[in-house]
């Protein structure tokens, strides 16, 4: 469904552009490498597979989805270069985007370093911000622990047993504790049970806090500023080294205590205070989530998420204060739905400051609709491009584009530049993608390299680019330089994503956004509310939507389209259920039976225009709010607001054409003379509602636009189908007239009251005698005349009376004729006869056809 959302709304706004005139450049694409499209490939196979054999299964995955898929989007009418997509996977793709790497490195944006990023312990890889998911329930093992004071300030000379106190929910980290952190700017106290050894440092304003947890009075001994911590040092938890506490601002005395263990490979904060002191950086902990030899035969192999806590609280023993349960939110890994790790690993990055104000320029100009939530929206992606330091780009993974870099085997410097760059695309465009894996060391190298390098020391890298850098540079494959896309589409979790990733490469490629709008679309609910996942059996697939299961009938693809623009354009979710699939079929069907009638009624107009004042008083209401419709449709259509359109389509069919025009020209469709003026005028004003009927349905039900034009009468068609014709017919300003809309009003007003006065199909037969307002009389013989009024009244007989008054007053009466045997109207002057008019037009058919009497 989330495809059939996304698709179906691309496919109305490029219809609704095409009739607008505009030339249209949509090629379609897919995004074909990533761990979601390995992990399906592999998902059945139960040896360790080599990186070839990961990638050919995986291609032959992706290649055979590709085709299903697009079957499945051409089916649902979606327009674009179906012959031509971009894959992410093709030769030209791969190219561009090793050399648009090599050209964010020559600008000094792309850099590799060691960095604690997310890490995926399920995956074995890194992960981006946009690959994880938050768990708001998860629970962690929280700890708070003492660490006692090796190096002392004077104040704590005169106390025995002094310990620092440090909180943290991540107890597998204390082997990786290479520092603690104080701030200066906070005040501390030195505090102590009566009935306990030990004193302990916290910050002040914890004070409190801690004494509650604890169920505990502690007495302060002192207080003291945080500049007094400067030269103190303590004994590390697990290995009882003596390290210093360090000044951070990061430090706080809103939670914990006030003193932050810090363990730099697996923080961000804690990373950048080891850079700021030159303290080496320590990883202990492996690519699959496990203590390395270095942390003790006791840890080595034990998964720091199942196990390590447990050994940790034994090891650390009675210097663990407090233990609870901490429930708050976690990432956990988007594709295998278990929790990631922060993890300081070997990384390519995009270096996200020198280009983060100008990205925040760009985005404050950029459209975002809806525009209920687009300030909303807009300002989430500024905070996000606030915070974000770097971009990390590389994956430890098979199935993708290489990061293309060799590496001195001694030293582990890289060798990157753009003859390395421009051989790889030469020996790429010569062979295949899988060049990388599968071609020898001495193919990938340049031969001036060779020249002057030992082989024997280099080797090429193992990561691939983050599948967010694969999309991330779409434009610069799809769009000719220097075009900006019009609009990028996608739903809400592309802001950590696809918009992002866009509007960084962009930026620091060509210092400008890849879009002017971001659509943002809405999450397909079922019909609980629950999202749809696979896991949970609740995915509603649109091919049993449009052709039906054994369960569930068929509704059509005019069904789905229409349900995608009545629900999933402006809302941030939408549900799909019997219910609103059933309410879409209804409304879709009110909409064909409207246009059925009407091309039925045209079968032999052969489009002779009827001057608008000869048009009946009906007609030129019609017209009118033709002219009205017309105008709102295509300001929702401009606005992309097709939920009000198909509104406003429906009451136009349901309320205006249906109950009012039908009901009021159906007696001169079949009745009257089959070229009289009367006739002829609603034929005219009937072309006219097909065309701009059809042309406000077209975007949103081609299939149904294209049927009826298929069905209009060949005289009147200019191109072969609905979507090829050169120009389509606007309204005219002439038919919007107030007059015409206020005596109709009027008379509606009236037939309402006729209604309340009488009984079910009394009406019919009724002579009705208004005594009205003479300026309103003269209105009426303005634009119409009795034989109108009868016809909006639906009645026998319309008498008209001046009155003083203002508003109408009625007097209704049996009529005194009888029903004609042809119309059904009471007008016939004797029983089972025929009125004159009917009487007339049936004696003309008679004499053309020479009919005896």
């Amino acid at each position: 469904m989330g495809h059939a959302i996304n698709k179906i709304l691309k496919d109305t706004i490029i219809r609704t552009k095409l009739l607008q005139g505009k030339q249209i450049n949509y090629i379609p694409g897919w995004d074909c490498h990533g761990l979601p499209i390995e992990l399906k490939a592999i998902k059945q196979v139960k040896v360790s597979l080599k990186p070839l054999e990961i990638r050919q299964k995986a291609r032959n995955f992706a290649k055979q989805t590709i085709e299903t898929q697009r079957s499945a989007f051409e089916s649902w009418g979606v327009i674009g270069d179906w012959k031509n997509p971009y894959r992410t996977f093709d030769k030209e793709y791969i190219q561009n985007q090793l050399k648009q790497f090599y050209n964010l490195y020559e600008k000094k944006l792309i850099y590799r370093d060691v960095k604690p990023v997310y890490w995926s312990p399920s995956s074995k890889t890194a992960l981006a911000e946009a690959e994880l998911e938050y768990n708001t329930n998860h629970v962690s093992n929280a700890i708070t622990v003492k660490l006692k004071v090796l190096k002392q300030p004077e104040i704590f000379k005169k106390y025995q047993n002094v310990h620092l106190l440090i909180w943290t929910t991540t107890p597998w980290t204390l082997p990786g504790n290479q520092a603690v952190c104080y701030n200066k700017n906070l005040s501390y106290s030195l505090v102590k049970n009566e009935n306990e050894r030990d004193s302990f440092v916290i910050a002040s304003d914890l004070v409190k806090s801690h004494c509650d947890m604890l169920g505990k009075e502690y007495q302060v001994l002192e207080t003291f500023s945080g500049d007094l911590l400067k030269d103190v040092t303590y004994c590390q938890p697990v290995y009882h080294e003596e390290l210093k506490l360090l000044h951070s601002g990061h430090a706080s005395s809103t939670k914990g205590t006030g003193l932050v263990h810090t363990a730099p490979a697996h923080g961000p904060e804690d990373f950048l205070v080891a850079l700021e002191n030159n303290i080496k950086i320590k990883c202990l902990v492996d690519e699959n989530g496990h203590y390395t030899k270095e942390t003790g035969s006791n840890l080595e192999g034990t998964s720091v998420l199942d196990g390590a806590n447990d050994k940790i609280f034994d090891i650390l023993d009675d210097s663990i204060v407090h233990k609870e349960d901490f429930v708050h939110s976690y990432p956990y890994d988007w594709r295998t739905k278990k929790p990631v790790i922060l993890r300081a690993s070997q990384q390519w990055f995009v270096d996200m400051n020198p280009i983060k104000q100008a990205a925040i320029d760009h985005v404050e100009q950029t459209t975002v609709i809806p525009k209920l939530n687009g300030d909303k929206y807009k300002k989430n992606l500024i905070d996000q491009i606030k915070k974000r330091p770097y971009w990390c780009i590389s994956r430890q993974r098979s199935w993708g584009v290489p990061i293309p870099v060799f590496y001195y085997k001694n030293s582990g410097d890289h060798i990157l530049n753009r003859e390395t760059i421009d051989h790889l695309c030469k020996v790429l465009s010569e062979t295949d993608p899988d060049f990388w894996w599968k071609q020898p060391l001495e193919n990938l190298l340049p031969t001036s390299l060779l020249a002057k390098e030992n082989i024997d020391n280099i080797c090429r890298g193992d990561d691939i680019l983050d599948i967010w850098f694969d999309s991330g540079i779409s434009w610069s494959s799809v769009l000719e330089e220097p075009k900006i896309a019009d609009m990028y589409l996608e739903g809400v979790d592309q802001f950590t994503g696809w918009f992002q990733s866009s509007l960084i490469t962009s930026v620091g490629l060509r210092n400008c956004a890849p879009y002017k709008t971001i659509y943002v679309h809405g999450f397909a609910l079922d019909e609980k509310g629950v999202k749809m996942s696979k896991s949970l059996g609740n995915v509603v697939d649109p091919h049993d939507i449009v052709k039906g299961s054994k369960k569930k009938q068929p509704y059509g693809i005019d069904t789905l389209r229409w349900w995608v623009a009545c629900h999933a354009n402006q809302d941030s979710t939408t549900h799909v259920s019997d219910n609103v699939l059933k309410a879409s079929a209804d409304e879709v069907q009110k909409i064909r039976s409207t246009l059925r009638f009407a091309l039925g009624s045209i079968a032999d107009y052969k489009g002779e225009k009827v001057e608008y004042d000869e048009l009946n008083l009906t007609d030129k209401y019609m017209l009118g709010l033709l002219y009205e419709f017309h105008e709102q449709a295509q300001s929702y259509l401009e606005d992309y607001q097709f939920n009000k359109l198909s509104s406003l389509i429906i009451n136009l069919t349901t309320n205006e054409i249906s109950a009012i025009y039908y009901t009021a020209i159906k007696d001169r469709l079949y009745c009257d003379e089959e070229h009289s003026n009367n006739r002829l005028g609603a034929q005219f004003v009937l072309y006219q509602l097909i065309n701009l009927l059809t042309q406000s349905i077209a975007p949103i039900v081609p299939h149904l636009a294209e049927e009826v034009y298929l069905h209009l009468p060949e005289c009147l068609k200019t191109s072969a189908a609905f979507f090829t014709r050169l120009q389509h017919l606007t309204p005219e300003k002439s038919w919007q007239n107030e007059e015409v809309k206020y005596i109709m009003d009027l008379l509606l007003n009236v037939r309402k009251d006729i209604n309340k006065q009488t009984n079910a199909g009394e009406a019919l037969e009724s002579k009705v005698e208004i005594l009205m307002n003479p300026d309103n009389i003269s209105l009426i013989q303005k634009h119409g005349n009795l034989d109108d009024l009868c016809d909006v009244l639906q009645v026998s007989e319309v008498i008209v009376t001046p009155s003083v008054d203002e508003k109408f007053t009625l007097r209704i009466t049996k009529g005194e004729q009888f029903k004609c045997a042809r119309c059904r109207k009471f007008t016939a002057l004797m029983p089972q006869t025929l009125c004159d008019r009917c009487y007339s037009v049936v004696e003309n058919i008679k004499t053309r056809k020479q009919i005896p009497n």
